[in-house]
């Protein structure tokens, strides 16, 4: 028998990588052309067309997979809406507001028509995120400083939701570094992570809430959400327990 028979598909299997490489063309495609719909946006906006004349991208969670080497764990839509309405309570059209290491949010928040989407940025690691073009900026904790626009956004931002990727002392004292280096004077912060973290984040002047984000998929950590204002939505938390 020909050695070369022996590696042939069979035509199932043929069937179904051909279905596989199709569905990733496409993929591909969409995404494309959602990142040429952001920058067009976004250069409509600096020229100052008052009636862009496209609609947002649609983006959703949907077009993401979780990634579990990324430490990827998608929230649930009620924690994210959360999330995304406590941004637009806080902002207005002259807001500056990023999410870090939180993209759920972020897609949340530009789904619901925000009035400052030129000025909302994610800052995360992986890039299937740059559908959304100039607004978003690859970002790797372990280089807290280190990122596109740095100069530009510097002390400049009126609030952050952030999260960061791994529940770990380092992750997120780096992560914070980030936080301050960017936040204007006042500016205001909602951390989501661990409870272990309590006390790292008490050192930065963020207090726990009582409110506990969910995951699509479900979390064993016990998750917590910090914030360094006072928030109507996310009612400080009485921490005696923990001292």
């Amino acid at each position: 028998m020909d050695s070369d028979s022996d590696l042939e598909l069979s035509p199932e299997t043929l069937r179904a990588l051909q279905q596989v490489m199709r569905e990733q063309q496409e993929q591909w495609e969409r995404f494309e052309s959602l990142r040429q719909q952001a920058e067009e946006r976004f250069d409509e906006a600096k020229e100052g067309s008052k009636a862009p004349s496209r609609d947002l991208p649609v983006v959703t969670m949907d077009f993401f997979r979780e990634d579990w080497q990324l430490s990827q764990f998608w929230y649930d839509d009620a924690t994210s809406e959360k999330l995304a309405r406590e941004v637009l309570s806080n902002t207005d059209a002259n807001s500056i507001a990023c999410c870090i290491s939180s993209p759920t949010a972020y897609v949340k928040l530009m789904s619901m028509n925000p009035p400052n989407t030129n000025n909302l940025f994610l800052f995360e690691f992986d890039t299937r995120f740059d559908v959304y073009g100039r607004q978003f900026v690859h970002y790797d904790y372990s280089k807290p400083l280190e990122f596109r626009l740095s100069q530009e956004l510097k002390g400049s931002v009126d609030m952050i939701i952030v999260d960061p990727p791994f529940l770990s002392e380092e992750c997120l004292t780096k992560t914070l570094q980030t936080v301050r280096f960017l936040l204007r004077k006042g500016g205001k912060v909602v951390l989501c992570t661990g409870l272990v973290m309590l006390k790292i984040a008490k050192e930065d002047g963020l207090e726990l809430t009582t409110f506990h984000p969910g995951h699509q998929n479900g979390l064993s950590n016990d998750f917590r959400c910090y914030v360094n204002y006072q928030s109507n939505q996310f009612p400080l938390k009485e921490q005696e327990e923990f001292k």
